[in-house]
């Protein structure tokens, strides 16, 4: 693990993106010492655990707003857990709006499309049976969707 947990956000995309690189094979509970963190026994009652983490870890100053996580970069942060072969163990969470609101607001200014325009996912192990704490962050990938999608 690098030595380092970074506690200011990111100067650039690059900046994120070698940070997230260097927590690739770091466990959970590694990752959790070195910010000082409890590590929940499951995440049946800790739900929101290991992205908060990851988000601690990186740099993360917007906590659970309303735009990207790294809002002065455009990037929104998701953990993906995963199974053993790479395909994610469950639905991803993007945010919420209130029912109504839902007929006015136009995607072009949607928080989800704010959220959704720029993402860093970093893959986590996901299955059940392994302990939380022993748990892998995995290789993050940068994504952005093409104009079809």
């Amino acid at each position: 693990m690098t030595s380092a947990v970074w506690d200011a956000p990111p100067a650039s995309e690059d900046e994120l993106v070698r940070r997230a690189a260097a927590l690739a094979g770091v466990t959970l509970r590694e990752l959790a010492a070195k910010l000082g963190r409890p590590v929940p026994a499951d995440l049946r009652r800790a739900k929101g655990f290991v992205g908060q983490l990851v988000e601690l870890g990186l740099g993360a100053v917007a906590g659970s707003r309303a735009g990207p996580d790294f809002a002065h970069l455009g990037i929104e942060l998701k953990t993906l857990p995963v199974d053993a072969t790479g395909r994610p163990v469950e639905s991803t969470f993007v945010c919420t709006i209130a029912l109504d609101r839902v007929g006015d607001v136009e995607w072009e200014r949607s928080p989800v499309r704010a959220k959704l325009a720029r993402v860093l996912f970093v893959p986590v192990e996901g299955e059940r049976e392994r302990p939380v704490g022993e748990r892998r962050l995995g290789a993050p990938l940068l994504w952005s969707p093409s104009p079809l999608e």
